[in-house]
């Protein structure tokens, strides 16, 4: 990932274990509602093909008039071609927040890569 993106948002994906002895990967960034988001996305969901976060960003970034709704089960953005806004919790409540989509479509992509790695989550550690 970019060492820029890194700092500027202040990533940190970790593994971390929990209680019972599993591997939870976690991100980490100075975005309370990007940090949720991502901890809520799986694999699956950021790389299917027609329907994943990547080829949501991927519509948003190819057409200046989209307006495209995806999110998590706590956040709901809104993608644009040139900003990604931040919404509470599927309701009409805008927070203040918003990113560059070329720097969410990077971030997303190293959420996706570390949950590719190994150890995967849920892996039991002895």
């Amino acid at each position: 990932m970019i060492r820029e993106l890194i700092e500027k948002y202040k990533l940190n994906f970790q593994n971390r274990v929990d209680e019972d002895g599993e591997i939870d990967k976690f991100p980490e960034t100075n975005i309370d509602q990007l940090t949720n988001l991502l901890y809520e996305w799986k694999a699956e969901d950021i790389d299917s093909n027609e329907h994943g976060l990547l080829a949501d960003i991927d519509e948003a970034l190819t057409n200046q008039n989209s307006e495209i709704e995806s999110g998590s089960t706590t956040v709901l953005i809104l993608i644009y071609q040139n900003e990604v806004r931040f919404v509470g919790a599927w309701s009409e409540e805008t927070y203040s927040i918003s990113i560059p989509t070329q720097d969410f479509k990077e971030i997303v992509i190293g959420w996706r890569d570390f949950l590719l790695t190994p150890p995967l989550n849920g892996t039991k550690m002895s």
